[in-house]
């Protein structure tokens, strides 16, 4: 199959700045809260900027046991992030590479746009299908619909 992806936009009343710091840096907190069923733990290898590892223990319910994710642009002034899957996952087995990156925008109305652009690249012989691309792509959503709807619920 080669490179592929996806992206989406997530429009929200959360403002842009607390989306971002809660998508760049607090994801090793919040998501064992707020995907119990997905992340049993997580924590960070480094200071928290380009070049740190972010590793997610995965649970039982999941494929494969966890996942490190290495920082590659995080540019907290325009909030923007990059990173990419370094070990676990499907690396090596499905995929070559995956990368993730985000940027959030201020709204007019005091919350933010939240883009996500993914690219994968497949292990020769490994195609994924529509079906299976939007089964990634709305795992990704809903990973941020819960940051989200956490943000919302705690001010």
């Amino acid at each position: 199959m080669g490179v592929t992806g996806y992206s989406f936009e997530i429009e929200s009343l959360v403002a842009a700045d607390k989306m971002f710091k809660a998508s760049a840096f607090d994801m090793p907190v919040l998501a064992p809260k707020l995907m119990p069923k997905v992340v049993k733990s997580a924590h960070v290898h480094g200071d928290g900027g380009v070049g740190s590892i972010k590793e997610f223990r995965l649970t039982e319910d999941m494929s494969y046991t966890y996942v490190k994710e290495r920082i590659d642009v995080l540019d907290a002034e325009n909030f923007v992030l990059k990173y990419s899957l370094v070990e676990g996952g499907t690396l090596g087995i499905e995929l070559k590479s995956l990368t993730y990156q985000i940027k959030v925008d201020p709204s007019v109305n005091g919350g933010s746009v939240f883009k996500v652009a993914v690219e994968l690249e497949t292990m020769d012989g490994v195609e994924y299908t529509h079906e299976e691309i939007n089964k990634k792509k709305e795992a990704t959503v809903g990973s941020y619909k819960a940051i989200e709807a956490y943000l919302l619920s705690h001010p």
